[in-house]
């Protein structure tokens, strides 16, 4: 009996050191249905990145139901995905596949990490980008388009966020190709 329990201990132990989980980022919302693509953060246990590309991104399906999600197709990835990320000190700074296509925002990166909370004993995301010209904590993005032939044509995107410098004030751009 001591052994199993002792063997029990060993593989916990082991198992919290690798063990990891995916928190919310950002989603961008779309006019098309209820869906979203949202941007999630693989971090371990001490909020530590924990992966060399830690974001990734995944269907909500909350036109089908609340819990329901899926991966991006490979083409979805190509539009929606975390592109270009690099590793920095605890942070991570990619682009997003479908900004590249709107000037105002081809050189806008997303830079992201995680802390620690002692109060909830979570990791709370940090998201920041420049919105309307100043520093901000991205919350969400808002993509407009219209059905076409091939593809959708965007209308506008809108970003949402907090100020950096000033706390509190939300801030808002609206960006338009």
């Amino acid at each position: 009996m001591l052994i199993c329990s002792i063997t029990t201990l060993i593989l916990l132990f082991l198992a919290g050191l690798g063990w990891s989980k995916d928190i919310l980022l950002f989603a961008i919302q779309r006019n098309k249905n209820a869906n979203e693509v949202q941007y999630h953060l693989r971090a371990d246990a001490h909020c530590h990145l924990a992966a060399d590309t830690p974001v990734r991104t995944i269907w909500k399906l909350l036109a089908d139901h609340p819990e329901k999600t899926e991966p991006l197709t490979d083409i979805e990835q190509m539009a929606y995905g975390a592109v270009k990320q690099q590793v920095a000190e605890n942070w991570v700074s990619f682009d997003l596949g479908f900004l590249d296509h709107f000037r105002a925002l081809e050189e806008r990166s997303v830079h992201a990490t995680a802390r620690y909370d002692a109060e909830t004993a979570t990791c709370l995301p940090i998201v920041h980008t420049t919105i309307d010209g100043q520093a901000a904590a991205l919350e969400r993005m808002y993509v407009h388009a219209e059905e076409g032939m091939i593809k959708p044509k965007v209308l506008y995107i809108d970003l949402y966020g907090i100020s950096v410098d000033t706390p509190h004030r939300p801030v808002h751009e609206r960006i338009t190709p």
